[in-house]
């Protein structure tokens, strides 16, 4: 059965089994950190992974020291043979054949020693390591997300997206590589997207553009003026959070202007601590250009839900949340129930995709990174992110009720935190209310009555903006 046409019920059944002996014969006898947090449950499904508590950033990072090494999967060669499964151990031993221990050191380190790390996190620096191994799942990752996207060898691709140590650059630069596919990626740390651009298109006339979601209308338009010859570009790939249904359709007109021809617009993405890209599959040519069937995931390499903030459980089907991802089988840094701080306005898990029929777990079209954790003002002149996730357990009914409101907001305007509520009965109320959810996030913040604003979505932060 391929990783992408499995029925529901087929593919959890086959998330339990590798779940369950990722978890069994590495994660927990290989890291500390994840021993001492799952204790001794087993996890044998999907329903048992929901009483794993998930993983705040806080808690992640800097965990062991600087790059939170204690994540990491580091077995000794005495830890390996007592608890690898039989099938490692029976492919570890070929490996070594008859050379000895500096054989038997080469075999555990393709499979454990980190040899390449990105950055992630949002309000703290995250390191996600890969080991050698990882490298060869992040390449497979990058041959799926082709085939997702409907591009191939015969495409050419300029990247845009600026080299450093992100899932981003690295997960096309593997995705390229996978499907041989000529590919330049012109554009340095700190540079702006136009000159590199226009630099590559000279040398490598692009089928694909793939450029930061953020940058795409500018990169664009920036070509535009300078009447940079497109004649062949077919596809964008915007590179972040999917792009607004009204940006999208801008971006879709402005390439097909550029190339003459039809050009589709397809997200790439996911939170850098997911391990690998997820895209977006290419709609009918009878769509319109904006149509898109949200972004593909990878079952048999992780674990994608969908968490309520509020309630703290798994969000329903196609509910919207905060995105949690348990990199299934990765070695280097394992993580298991990991909040991202990124939100979605859902994931459809049991229905097949209308546009290529893949029945993957789909991540809805919406998102927004960081989206509970703004940047606010302090007293002092400085800018803290604060996690407004732990909003929710000081406005309570009850806390609300003493101050005669029932419907509220908490977000950030013009730099500063405010909680909007819908009425106001007791102003003293309200205030120890306000002071109460400050001390809870650390941070000073604005009262305001206004109905029609605490009503409003998005309730927390910029969960939901998107949409």
């Amino acid at each position: 059965m391929s990783w992408d046409r499995q029925r529901a019920t087929a593919r959890d059944r086959a998330q339990g089994r590798l779940l369950d002996d990722w978890l069994t014969h590495e994660v927990r006898p290989f890291s500390a950190f994840w021993h001492n947090r799952l204790g001794g449950r087993r996890v044998r499904s999907l329903a048992e992974l929901a009483t794993v508590p998930v993983a705040t950033e806080a808690q992640l990072a800097g965990a062991g020291g600087a790059g939170n090494p204690a994540l990491l999967l580091l077995p000794t060669e005495a830890g390996f043979k007592r608890h690898a499964a039989r099938g490692d151990l029976l492919a570890a031993a070929r490996e070594v054949g008859g050379g000895g221990e500096d054989a038997r050191r080469a075999a555990l380190f393709r499979r454990y020693k980190p040899v390449h790390v990105h950055e992630a996190g949002v309000a703290r620096l995250l390191a996600i390591a890969y080991s050698r191994s990882d490298l060869d799942r992040l390449h497979l990752a990058g041959a799926r997300l082709v085939e997702v996207l409907g591009l191939g060898a015969d495409d050419t691709l300029v990247n845009a997206v600026p080299a450093g140590p992100s899932l981003r650059f690295w997960g096309l630069y593997h995705a390229a590589l996978a499907a041989r596919m000529a590919a330049l990626h012109p554009r340095g740390a700190g540079e702006a997207p136009l000159r590199p651009a226009v630099r590559a298109i000279a040398m490598l006339p692009p089928t694909v553009l793939a450029v930061p979601v953020a940058e795409a209308a500018t990169l664009l338009d920036g070509l535009a003026e300078r009447r940079v010859p497109l004649r062949g570009l077919r596809t964008v790939l915007t590179v972040g959070a999917p792009p607004s249904p009204r940006l999208r359709a801008a971006l879709c007109e402005a390439a097909t202007r550029l190339s003459g021809q039809p050009v589709r617009v397809q997200a790439v993405w996911a939170p850098e601590s997911a391990r690998a890209l997820w895209g977006e599959c290419r709609p009918a040519s009878a769509d319109p250009g904006e149509a898109t069937y949200g972004l593909h995931t990878y079952p048999d390499l992780e674990i994608v839900e969908v968490r309520d903030i509020a309630g703290g459980g798994r969000a329903g089907e196609g509910r919207d949340g905060e995105i949690v991802v348990t990199s299934l089988g990765w070695r280097g840094t394992a993580l298991v129930r990991a909040a991202t701080g990124a939100w979605t306005a859902g994931l459809a898990a049991t229905v097949p995709c209308p546009a290529c029929g893949r029945t993957v777990p789909r991540l809805a079209p919406a998102a927004v990174e960081g989206a509970w954790q703004p940047r606010i003002a302090t007293g002092d002149g400085r800018t803290v992110r604060v996690d407004l996730r732990d909003a929710p357990a000081a406005l309570t009914p009850e806390a609300l009720a003493a101050a005669g409101a029932t419907r509220w907001s908490l977000r950030p305007v013009s730099g500063r935190l405010v909680l909007t509520v819908d009425a106001a009965a007791d102003r003293a109320a309200l205030v120890e209310l306000a002071r109460r959810v400050g001390i809870a996030l650390g941070v000073d913040l604005e009262v305001r009555v206004d109905a029609a604003a605490a009503v409003a979505a998005p309730q927390l932060g910029d969960a939901g903006v998107a949409a």
